[in-house]
């Protein structure tokens, strides 16, 4: 008897998996053994002059945070929303653009959204709002190509604004809590940006793939006229066959 093949872990959306376990880790790590240090050198992007802690250009541990603020969470209820969003619109667009192209997506929004941080904005940045921008709006733009606006994705995007908006300005008002909004404009800005290089390179591909199933419905109605000719033969051969078997009994 054939013995049953029990399942196989697959790893099969690299670039968004490896994300999230690059998130949980840093994040684990940066409570548990560094006690907070890694997220305040690394894990952020610090602003513009004008900022409390401002960006330091001579400092490689600014200039790492100026990419790695993405992995920085504040506390557990940040690190699960942003995580969860991503896992779920990630595998989505990984499959439809690929990893490469994702994870240039990603790396566009990490990097437009850093730079906007440490030029103009007066607060700091963490977190993964430009990347979950970003998903969200190439969602739902790739569905407005086939004329359909999903609400879904709709929601999605309102419900995290809404979210970030409200944790930014929560205990805080007047002229700070528009700074911590002015963040997470920024993050849009990221994300919208990424979210339009991706929008660009769609319709090239979906070119590539319509040509690609004609070349194939072409070889396959080959392969059906090859396969019928060999039947037809055998059809009327055995008919005629038929035939003098027939003649012959009379």
């Amino acid at each position: 008897m054939a013995k049953k093949s029990s399942p196989k872990l697959t790893f099969d959306f690299p670039v968004t998996v490896t994300f999230v376990i690059v998130s949980l880790v840093l994040f684990l790590l940066d409570v548990y053994a560094f006690k907070g240090k890694m997220f305040s050198s690394i894990l952020i992007c610090h602003g513009s002059k004008q900022a409390l802690v401002p960006f330091n250009f001579k400092s490689p541990a600014d200039f790492a945070g100026l990419f790695f603020y993405v992995f920085g969470n504040v506390g557990w209820e940040m690190l699960f929303a942003n995580l969860t969003i991503i896992l779920l619109l990630g595998q989505i667009l990984e499959e439809r653009y690929g990893s490469v192209m994702l994870g240039l997506m990603m790396f566009i929004s990490t990097m437009i959204s850093g730079v906007f941080t440490a030029c103009i904005s007066t607060v700091p940045l963490t977190g993964s709002g430009c990347i979950i921008f970003m998903m969200a709006v190439l969602v739902s733009l790739t569905e407005l190509t086939k004329k359909r606006i999903p609400l879904s994705c709709l929601l999605v995007f309102v419900l995290f604004l809404s979210f970030e908006i409200f944790r930014a300005a929560k205990g805080s008002s007047g002229q700070d809590a528009m700074q911590k909004v002015c963040g997470v404009l920024i993050e849009m800005i990221g994300g919208i940006c990424g979210s339009i290089f991706g929008f660009l390179v769609l319709p090239k591909k979906k070119s590539t793939k319509s040509s690609a199933t004609k070349k194939n419905e072409v070889k396959n109605d080959c392969y059906d006229d090859e396969d019928d000719s060999p039947r037809r033969k055998n059809w009327s051969s055995s008919s005629s066959s038929d035939e003098t078997v027939i003649g012959t009994l009379s």
